[in-house]
């Protein structure tokens, strides 16, 4: 959820080396119905909101270890543009192609909805990986983080930083994905924990940085006695990071996910925290839970969550806690 360019690319995903390549594919990808392939090699796709984000491409890395593992044929995609329409076109071109299965994020809870239905509809099942649909028939089952507890363990760690006293904020994607709406909803439930906290209100913004840099300063100027931000995806992080570093004010940003920049503004001082989420291991129980019930159709649950885990400056090289930082782009992305 970093980039905008103009059209819809296949992507393929190397496991050893996750270097980007067009219009990937594994080999054996055919076109053929999901009964004929089942009596061969099992073919899953899996569709993403982004072709460069280290948090996709960490989940990705996790369900090629589990398909390698399981001897699945697997490919992913993105489409190049962060809309319902592009999602929608692509999903509709997968399912074309007659694979097996498809593991995706959904882009719009609502909107993706009767997309996926029409889809399952052709025989073919779907998995949501990090963001689902409100309609859950619309898919076989749900793995994700639990955004609520997410944004509930970004109030916690805010009250600590600020000595329990002070005015808060967010600056978060602009509502309708379901993974951040979930982590805002626990962030304003869990400041409801800590009665010396005062949220001055939320900031939102798109994918592009500079304009979650602005939503963020627009933050800072609205209250100057603003004391910690919390920031519930990547750019938002690297973007509130950088409105408080320009404002010249001691506030503390406890920012989402561990990607390279955010985990180089942690150890710089501009974040303060980071809640990391687990996609590698999302990946993993997506294809392994998708694999099984296609070969002996053992239903997975409906709804799957994870936990996440706070990283700060101080643990941020301690095993623990180093093997949920995301991996880095290929060079170049």
């Amino acid at each position: 959820m970093r980039k905008k360019l103009t059209t819809v690319a296949a992507v393929g995903l190397s496991a050893a080396a996750l270097a980007l390549t067009g219009c990937g594919g594994s080999s054996g990808s055919t076109g053929s119905s999901a009964a004929d392939s089942l009596s061969g090699k099992v073919r899953i796709v899996m569709l993403l909101n982004d072709q460069f984000d280290p948090y996709y491409l960490t989940l990705v890395r996790g369900a090629e270890a589990q398909a390698k593992q399981l001897g699945v044929d697997f490919s992913w995609q993105a489409p190049t543009t962060l809309d319902v329409a592009s999602q929608t076109q692509l999903l509709q071109s997968v399912a074309a192609t007659k694979p097996d299965g498809i593991i995706m994020s959904a882009l719009d809870a609502q909107a993706m909805s009767a997309p996926m239905k029409q889809v399952q509809s052709q025989g073919i099942p779907i998995m949501t990986v990090d963001s689902d649909v409100v309609d859950t028939s619309a898919r076989l089952g749900t793995v994700k983080s639990d955004g609520q507890a997410t944004g509930a363990a970004a109030a916690k760690e805010m009250n600590t930083l600020v000595g329990g006293s002070g005015k808060v904020g967010y600056v978060g994607y602009t509502p309708g994905i379901q993974s951040v709406d979930l982590r805002l909803k626990g962030w304003q439930t869990g400041l409801k924990e800590y009665s010396g906290l005062t949220n001055v209100g939320e900031q939102y913004a798109g994918a592009d940085t500079s304009e979650n840099v602005s939503k963020a300063a627009a933050l800072i100027a609205k209250d100057p006695d603003v004391k910690a931000v919390f920031a519930s995806w990547t750019n938002a992080t690297l973007g509130a990071a950088q409105a408080v570093q320009q404002s010249g004010k001691d506030i503390a940003v406890v920012g989402v996910d561990a990607a390279p920049e955010e985990v180089a503004q942690l150890r710089s001082g501009a974040v303060a925290a980071l809640i990391a989420q687990k996609p590698g291991e999302m990946g993993q129980i997506a294809v392994k839970d998708l694999v099984s019930y296609l070969k002996d159709k053992v239903k997975p649950q409906s709804e799957q969550l994870l936990d996440s885990v706070v990283i700060t400056k101080d643990n941020v090289d301690d095993p623990q806690y180093s093997q949920y930082l995301y991996v880095k782009p290929a060079k170049g992305k």
